[in-house]
């Protein structure tokens, strides 16, 4: 009896759902524990919740994450995953957050009202605009193991996606029997990477064997042979971040220059009003004369630069896109220089790059 008096006080209030949503027995995927029975372990989830649900009510928000923790190591649910999704979305744990969020939407009932299902979908968008969406499939190993930093991915987020918070880290694909390989992963807030690779299995070891594998490497040494490395995306990166900048500033170029012209034409009016001109101008309008000639150079220059400005800002994106998509030379660096020239007539720029 006392039991049931919690759970339906549990149904009564919630934090993300607006009803509380008690985890479920036929919902959740409880772990097998080493516990007197299966219903004293649910029972201690379900407290743990309440006690986190109480902790989160009162914007405790560590001690409420600890509590969710604790019920979701001792039964998998999609509500428990929900307010704990929420609680490390609000203390900045996007990617933690994004994990606990994607598999509440996953395993949440059918009949679950529409707007708690939406309320929960708009948190998991929240939390993968501030993480990169990793998915990795090798063609030729199913069952390869991922880790990031470390780290080893469950295989049921390998399967699916998992998420990383944003910065540099190191991924590695892992199955035995087969060569580990390492890549690096520039993790950029809100990006997408699909990563499709497959794992070389491991030579025969032996006399003969090793004998084979060692001149061969020793050949492919002296050959040059270089080890194929993944391809970095910071010069992709660099010049879509300097592309955007151009734009901008030749944006602004083009307000000025307009703004310049508009005030050459004012002032042309005034004086063509005046019944003067500005060849042979008597002196009375020579001012006014030397004014309109300032203002149209004026104008013309910010013209010009904003024409430069534009041509840098679409060579730079032209070089982002032909560097992801050109054929690498590894023993080349990559440089992209760029020559800009203004002159009377116009303006003109150069870019020489290498890959």
């Amino acid at each position: 009896m006392v039991r049931r008096a919690l759970h339906a006080g549990w149904l009564a209030a919630s934090v993300l759902l607006g009803s509380a949503a008690a985890p479920s027995s036929a919902r959740g995927e409880e772990r097998a524990m080493s516990v007197p029975s299966e219903e004293s372990e649910r029972d201690l989830a379900v407290r743990d919740f309440e006690e986190g649900r109480k902790a989160h009510v009162a914007g405790r928000l560590e001690e409420a994450e600890l509590l969710y923790l604790r019920a979701w190591g001792r039964m998998r649910s999609y509500d428990i995953a929900a307010n704990l999704g929420q609680v490390q979305l609000l203390l900045k744990r996007p990617a933690s957050a994004a994990k606990h969020l994607a598999y509440s939407l996953r395993t949440a009932p059918p009949l679950l009202e529409p707007e708690r299902v939406d309320r929960m979908r708009a948190m998991l968008a929240e939390a993968k605009r501030q993480v990169v969406t990793v998915r990795v499939r090798v063609a030729n190993v199913p069952d390869a193991e991922v880790f990031v930093d470390g780290e080893r991915v469950p295989a049921e987020e390998v399967k699916r996606e998992f998420y990383v918070d944003p910065g540099q880290h190191t991924l590695a694909i892992r199955r035995t029997g087969y060569d580990e390989r390492v890549m690096p992963l520039l993790a950029a807030p809100g990006a997408r990477e699909e990563i499709t690779t497959e794992l070389n299995p491991k030579a025969e070891t032996g006399a003969a064997n090793g004998a084979a594998i060692g001149n061969a490497a020793t050949k492919a040494h002296v050959a040059g042979a270089r080890v194929e490395e993944p391809r970095s995306w910071v010069p992709v990166i660099a010049l879509g971040a300097a592309s955007a900048v151009g734009l901008g500033v030749a944006v602004g170029f083009t307000v000025t220059s307009n703004g310049a012209s508009a005030d050459v034409e004012a002032q042309r009016a005034a004086i063509l009003d005046a019944r003067a001109a500005c060849i042979d101008a008597p002196a009375a309008y020579a001012g006014a004369c030397e004014e309109l000639h300032d203002t149209a150079s004026r104008a013309d220059a910010f013209g010009n630069a904003a024409r430069v400005a534009y041509a840098a800002s679409g060579l730079l994106a032209v070089a982002a896109v032909t560097y992801a998509a050109w054929p690498r030379d590894r023993g080349a660096a990559t440089r992209v220089v760029l020559v800009p020239r203004l002159h009377a007539s116009g303006a003109e720029i150069a870019v020489v790059g290498t890959w």
